[in-house]
């Protein structure tokens, strides 16, 4: 018969071993981890994201991982001193895709973005918006190739349609809005002078 000593000893180690257990059923935090944790690791941030990857003692970002934020997007990266560097691929939670460039931990420079329903714009952003030269390709056929402001269709450009009809010139909030011509793939008469939000006002003769 093993004696109270002995059970002693046995209750102790199996509280030890279950312990890792225990802690792994809440959510880590800052003080779960030591100056010693270097390496691919998870941290948890008080405004809900939270990290997986690898981080310095300073428990800044550096090297791959993956950053998740409060509403469930996922950026995914190379860190260096809590920054991203270079490209990077962001991957929304609404079904979105991001691949390209990060400035200042912002989605700033040149990539692509893949929508959810097959609809596709590769050019510049600032601060996560479409901001510049770009083209945006339509699921159905049709593209546009031109400027973009705030995230618009603005500016200058040129929207083929997916059934072939063509149109250049100002554009204003993704419609025709200022002067342009309008070619039609049925033959049908250019109409060619000012627009405004997509509605034809008046001829007038350009020369693009």
């Amino acid at each position: 018969m093993k004696t109270p000593t002995t059970l002693r000893w046995l209750l102790i180690s199996a509280l030890i071993l279950a312990l890792p257990g225990c802690a792994n059923r809440r959510a880590p935090n800052i003080d779960d981890f030591t100056w010693n944790t270097i390496g691919w690791e998870r941290l948890y941030y008080w405004d809900g994201s939270r990290y997986q990857g690898s981080f310095d003692r300073k428990f800044d970002r550096d090297g791959p991982g993956t950053y998740i934020y409060p509403n469930g997007d996922r950026l995914v990266a190379i860190f260096r001193d809590g920054m991203v560097v270079g490209r990077a691929t962001v991957l929304y939670a609404d079904g979105k895709k991001y691949v390209g460039e990060f400035r200042n931990n912002r989605l700033t420079g040149k990539g692509t973005l893949f929508y959810l329903n097959g609809d596709r714009y590769d050019g510049r952003f600032i601060s996560g918006k479409r901001q510049g030269r770009g083209t945006y390709t339509y699921a159905d056929g049709g593209q546009y190739n031109g400027e973009f402001n705030n995230d618009q269709i603005s500016g200058p450009g040129v929207l083929v349609y997916a059934n072939g009809d063509r149109y250049q010139g100002q554009f204003h909030d993704g419609q025709p809005h200022g002067l342009g011509r309008m070619e039609f793939a049925n033959g049908r008469t250019t109409l060619e002078g000012r627009w405004e939000q997509g509605e034809f006002l008046w001829p007038q003769l350009l020369k693009f």
